[in-house]
């Protein structure tokens, strides 16, 4: 019922805001932006247009294309980048680095050229220096390294913000808006275990229902975010967010790897084994401050983890 209501209010909220606009979404075939795009025609905004631009239709290294595709837009939500879980970012970190950076940069630059009024990227907390354990605020984002196994995808991320604040010095055309992520899950997550993150991977090994082994340590705290909560907050990111400034987004809920492994293994009824080798000790906190999510946009959480793991195992009994 709270939801229904929440959703009715933001509906409302958005109608009019959007009106007349196009909105151009990168890598519009992926996990994420596919929901942004869903969420975004379920508005019926009056002349709303959505541009979906993906590997398909075009070449991201190719600049001179790109910048063609995004004349005339209003607003541009980058979402697409070269991500996987543990086992694809230790092994292809330069790659990573260099896809990532590559299509960041070339977007950069065509949002810029064509003075898009508003372009949102999306980073993660892998931004976030290695020795920070707890809150992970704004102001700390420029500390230490990364993570060693993550510095591919985490100096890419954290590059998004260092990126919004040279291109906004000499353009007071667009505002550069970063949000770094907590870890996102929901329906319509990957279906592939060698490139899934953790919920994902242990749902679908817990609905096979057989012994299978899993990576990590399960006694790191984090925090995650439910999908449908995000787009929320992409959306709400375009019409609230007035000027270049980057600021985490996370559901405020933390837990221990372990609890939520045993929280989906009871909801999928999962009776085997789960074979846990790793050696390394990782007592580590890493959560999102939500202060700036507040001072933004004024948003409220919708769904728990409770409630967001339900929708996403009901989604993978379905397709698997």
């Amino acid at each position: 019922m709270r939801q229904k209501k929440l959703q009715k209010n933001f509906n409302q909220f958005f109608k009019k805001k959007l009106e007349n606009k196009k909105i151009a979404v990168t890598g519009s075939n992926g996990f994420i932006s596919k929901h942004l795009i869903q969420e975004l025609k379920s508005l019926k905004i009056k002349k709303l247009k959505i541009n979906e631009i993906n590997s398909k239709n075009i070449n991201y290294f190719n600049y001179k294309n790109l910048e063609k595709k995004l004349k005339s837009v209003d607003y541009v939500v980058h979402l697409s980048s070269a991500t996987g879980g543990i086992k694809y970012t230790k092994e292809n970190m330069s790659e990573q680095f260099y896809i990532t950076m590559t299509k960041d940069l070339n977007v950069f630059k065509a949002a810029e050229k064509n003075k898009v009024k508003k372009l949102i990227t999306l980073g993660n907390l892998h931004a976030y220096p290695k020795n920070i354990n707890g809150k992970l605020t704004e102001n700390k984002i420029y500390g230490d390294l990364p993570f060693p196994g993550h510095l591919g995808i985490g100096w890419s991320k954290r590059n998004l913000s260092v990126m919004g604040k040279i291109f906004s010095k000499n353009n007071t055309n667009t505002n550069f808006i970063t949000l770094y992520s907590a870890n996102c899950y929901g329906p319509g997550d990957t279906l592939d275990l060698n490139y899934g993150h953790i919920i994902p991977k242990v749902i679908i090994q817990c609905l096979k229902n057989k012994n299978f082994e899993l990576f990590g340590s399960l006694n790191a705290v984090r925090e995650f975010i439910y999908v449908k909560d995000l787009v929320k907050i992409i959306i709400l990111s375009l019409i609230k967010v007035n000027k270049t400034v980057y600021f985490n987004v996370g559901s405020g809920e933390a837990i221990k790897i372990s609890k939520l492994v045993n929280l989906i293994k009871k909801k999928t009824s999962f009776k085997k084994k789960i074979i846990n080798k790793n050696k390394i000790i990782d007592k580590s906190k890493r959560v999102c401050g939500n202060k700036n999510l507040e001072k933004y946009l004024n948003y409220k959480i919708m769904f728990n983890m409770n409630m967001g793991l339900s929708e996403t195992i009901s989604w993978y009994k379905k397709v698997l």
